[in-house]
């Protein structure tokens, strides 16, 4: 495993937006390969998009690397990448499973599919997904334990996650980043280092803001809307598309 250093500036009065990095060391943090779609570049309405969400899961207790796979204290998967008894038969690798998940499409991700299709005048779930790219946050398989797949908390977080975050908006450069739920918003939104205006955040009700990423070359929005798996994506989406609707058109080349 290799590690980012960050080294800050901090201004007498710290606020979002004050802190400067001055350099950092960049090496990969990053487990989990992003999917992205084929005409991810050409986008939604001109704007690439990158869909984030919080963790991916292991149920299969009975494997015999299952403990170590998913231990919340060693955060690391990686050690079986090539190993996973399930994924290895059909020629499967642990860290591509953001393509898997997409591929796979589980009801979330068909419901999300769906409230995006309007803005490329499709339903066809596998044209919508080849304009966006996604992956998850946390970069380890966390436990599923007891056919239950719990939140991802505050614990199973940590500064690898944040690195490998950083990793992949350089690689991708998107233009919006839409965060699914609300487990990691608090990282990604007002204690993100890189966040422009705390005062956006609260003039949208903690929807949207806006970060300048070292290595992107334009401000990224992120808009953080109820996660697709849950009833309150229905009732809160009318607000959500108010404010992506703006992005769309607001956000320039």
């Amino acid at each position: 495993m290799y590690t980012y250093t960050f080294v800050y500036f901090k201004s007498s009065t710290f606020a979002p937006g004050n802190a400067k990095v001055l350099f950092f060391i960049m090496s990969k943090q990053l487990f989990f390969e992003p999917y992205v779609g084929n005409h991810y570049k050409e986008g939604i309405r001109g704007k690439k998009i990158l869909v984030l969400g919080a963790s991916f899961y292991c149920n299969r207790v009975k494997c015999p690397f299952f403990a170590s796979c998913t231990s919340v204290i060693l955060k690391d998967s990686s050690e079986y990448d090539n190993k996973c008894p399930e994924y290895k038969p059909a020629g499967k690798q642990l860290h591509l499973e953001p393509s898997y998940c997409v591929e796979d499409a589980p009801t979330t991700y068909q419901r999300f599919a769906t409230y995006m299709g309007k803005y490329l005048g499709t339903d066809d779930y596998d044209t919508i997904w080849e304009h966006m790219a996604f992956t998850n946050y946390v970069q380890f398989f966390l436990p599923a334990t007891n056919g239950s797949f719990r939140e991802t908390s505050w614990s199973d977080l940590s500064e690898r996650d944040f690195a490998a975050f950083t990793e992949v908006v350089q690689q991708l450069q998107p233009d919006i980043i839409i965060v699914w739920g609300s487990v990691i918003n608090s990282a990604l939104k007002e204690r993100n280092p890189y966040l422009v205006d705390l005062k956006e955040l609260q003039e949208t009700e903690y929807y949207v803001c806006h970060l300048n990423v070292l290595g992107v070359s334009h401000p990224v929005a992120v808009i953080n809307p109820y996660h697709p798996s849950s009833s309150a994506w229905y009732s809160g989406q009318a607000k959500f598309d108010q404010y992506f609707s703006n992005l769309l058109k607001l956000l320039k080349l």
